[in-house]
C-alpha cells in the first residue's frame, strides 16, 4: 500500500499523464482497454485506485497539511520510507520525458526530489 500511495502521489503532483489510464493500467497491471473489455471486477478495481487518487487529489490541493505519505512500518518500529519512495520513482519512470526537467542538476527545483530518489538507487 505503501509504494501505490507513492505511486498515485506522484500521478497527482507530477506531470500530467494525457490520460489516466496510461499510469491507472500499468499500476493495477491490467490491459489498457480495461475499461471496455474489463470485468466487474477489474472495474471495481479500476474504481478503487481512482478514489485512492481522488483522496490524495483533494487532500494535496484542499488542505495540503493534512497529506502525509503511507510510508511502511519497520519491523522493530519506525518508518521505512522506501517503498513510498519506489512506488513515486516508478510512476516517474511512466511519463520520464515529462519529467526530465526536474531531473536536470542545474534546475534548482531538482532538490525537491533527492529525499524521494535517494531511497530509489540500489547498492
Amino acid at each position: 500500500m505503501s509504494a501505490l500511495d507513492g505511486f498515485v502521489t506522484a500521478s497527482v503532483t507530477g506531470p500530467r499523464f494525457a490520460d489516466p489510464q496510461d499510469w491507472m493500467c500499468p499500476v493495477m497491471g491490467l490491459p489498457r482497454d480495461i475499461l471496455a473489455k474489463g470485468s466487474a471486477t477489474d472495474h471495481a478495481v479500476f474504481a478503487s485506485l481512482a478514489r485512492i487518487h481522488n483522496r490524495i487529489n483533494e487532500t494535496l490541493f484542499d488542505r495540503p497539511q493534512d497529506y502525509a505519505p503511507r510510508f511502511t512500518t519497520k519491523p522493530g518500529g519506525g518508518i521505512d520510507p522506501r517503498p513510498w519512495c519506489q512506488g513515486f520513482y516508478a510512476a516517474m519512470n511512466l511519463n520520464i520525458k515529462r519529467w526530465k526537467r526536474l531531473l536536470d542538476l542545474k534546475n534548482p527545483n531538482h532538490g525537491l526530489l533527492l529525499p524521494i530518489l535517494i531511497y530509489c538507487v540500489d547498492k
